[in-house]
Parts: C-alpha cells; sequence; structure tokens
C-alpha cells in the first residue's frame, strides 16, 4: 500500500497527490518539497496540518511566488503540502483514498 502527501503549488495552479515513500514526513522532507529552508505549520483539523513554505513572502523571489485561498479563512503565500498528523503530532502521510478526498474536496482558489 502507497503513502501519498498533497501538494499545492500556487505557481502552477496544482493540487496533486504526491507518492511518499516513508511512514514519517520529516522537516528534510518538507524543506525539498516545498523547496525552501522555513515552513510554517497550519492544524487544519486535529488530524491534518498543511506545511507551507514560510519563506514565500519573504524571499520576493521572481518566480517563485504564487498565492492561494484556503477556504474563506486563509490567504497563504508560496508552495504547500498537506499531512496527516498523529495523536503525537508526528507528521505522516496518508492513505491514496485519504489524498484522493482532499485533493477533490479541498476548497482551494488560486
Amino acid at each position: 500500500m502507497s503513502n501519498f502527501i498533497v501538494e499545492i503549488d500556487p505557481r502552477t495552479k496544482s493540487i496533486k497527490k504526491v507518492e511518499f515513500n516513508d511512514d514519517v514526513v520529516r522537516l528534510s522532507d518538507m524543506y525539498s518539497t516545498l523547496e525552501c529552508d522555513m515552513v510554517e505549520r497550519i492544524s487544519l483539523n486535529r488530524n491534518t496540518d498543511l506545511w507551507i513554505d514560510e519563506e514565500g513572502m519573504l524571499n520576493n523571489a521572481e518566480g517563485r511566488i504564487g498565492f492561494f485561498t484556503l477556504g474563506n479563512d486563509y490567504q497563504l503565500v508560496g508552495k504547500g503540502m498537506i499531512c496527516g498528523v498523529t495523536t503525537d503530532g508526528e507528521s505522516v502521510p496518508f492513505d491514496e483514498e485519504k489524498a484522493d478526498f482532499i485533493v477533490n474536496e479541498l476548497a482551494i482558489q488560486f
């Protein structure tokens, strides 16, 4: 059974599931996926976190910046990734069904 995270890229205006080959999402994985060195956690609910490129607004680098709105509550800058969270606060990937649900049902606007 494969594991997945959900990647949001406002530069390409895409949200997609991405196969993830480990049982834990580490900080180094977040840096690599989000193409940054600083991340911020936004709790979407007690089982799901959005990690966002905290450098998105700071760097102001050409081609790096992109905006997206999540629901009516959050306007965010930079790439994002969504993963699960355990009761111990550990970031974990989703199964394919949950990743598909997020991709299909997330209220996001670019």
